[in-house]
C-alpha cells in the first residue's frame, strides 16, 4: 500500500497526472503541506516552525515505512509495527 500511495507517481516539481489526483486535485505531499498550513492558521504550529516541516514529517514517516517493508524491521509482528508507527507519529507531532 505504501508503494502504491507514495511510489514514483509524482515529483515535488511536477504536476501528477490529473486522473490520479482524486477529488481534491492534490497529491499526498500537497495534502501534508496544506495540513501543516492549517495547523499554523489554527495556532497549533508556531509559524516560525512551519518552513520545511513537510519534508521532516514526510521523510520520517517514509523512512519508517521503508524500514518496515525492505529493511531490518521487515518481519516485525504487525502489532509491534502499529505501536512503533503510533509512537513515530507522536514524535513527529511533538517535534513540529
Amino acid at each position: 500500500m505504501f508503494r502504491t500511495a507514495f511510489g514514483d507517481l509524482f515529483g515535488l516539481d511536477l504536476r501528477p497526472d490529473p486522473s490520479k489526483e482524486g477529488r481534491t486535485g492534490r497529491n499526498p505531499f500537497q495534502h501534508l503541506s496544506a495540513a501543516l498550513d492549517d495547523l499554523v492558521t489554527a495556532g497549533v504550529l508556531p509559524p516560525e516552525r512551519r518552513p520545511g516541516a513537510e519534508y521532516l514529517a514526510w521523510s520520517t514517516v517514509h523512512g519508517m515505512a521503508l524500514l518496515s517493508i525492505d529493511g531490518p524491521l521487515r518481519g516485525t509482528p504487525p502489532a509491534m509495527l502499529e505501536q512503533l508507527g503510533q509512537r513515530l507519529l507522536d514524535m513527529v507531532e511533538r517535534g513540529l
